[in-house]
């Protein structure tokens, strides 16, 4: 079983991704933008990840970043259980989608994504809008491999 860990997402402010093997599980993230000061270095945090909807989803504040850990680890322990393998790699599969379809863009495909087939550098048709048709040709179109 993957351990959770954590990476920093952004030099700028304190934002942290939480980390379950491939699969982001939360962020614990430091609010200081926020005008009003009574709130500002607020942290916050979220437990859940894409596509499962909100309400499966488990979020709080936090005054320190120490006891916003300590509600993330709280929370997960009553998320993980409820959670199915199909669900981690329905994310996956998202994840990819998404990263599949920013390459085709920056490849010129942005107005024909949607439109039906297109047609790939190996010379084949495919459809953007089937994930495993699009995984066989993402790296002719781009040159890269799927998923990156």
């Amino acid at each position: 079983m993957p351990e959770l860990t954590r990476r920093r997402t952004d030099d700028r402010f304190e934002a942290w991704e939480i980390w379950y093997g491939d699969v982001q599980v939360g962020t614990i993230a430091q609010q200081d933008w926020d005008p009003n000061p009574e709130r500002s270095g607020i942290w916050k945090w979220s437990c859940g990840f894409y596509p499962l909807h909100r309400n499966e989803c488990f979020r709080g504040e936090a005054r320190e970043f120490d006891t916003a850990r300590v509600c993330f680890d709280a929370a997960w322990k009553v998320f993980l259980p409820r959670r199915t393998d199909a669900e981690f790699e329905a994310s996956r599969r998202q994840k990819q989608w998404t990263a599949n379809k920013y390459a085709l863009w920056d490849a010129g495909y942005r107005n024909k994504l949607g439109r039906g087939p297109i047609r790939c550098a190996c010379g084949a048709m495919f459809n953007p809008g089937i994930h495993e048709e699009t995984m066989a040709h993402i790296e002719h179109i781009t040159g890269r491999p799927a998923g990156t």
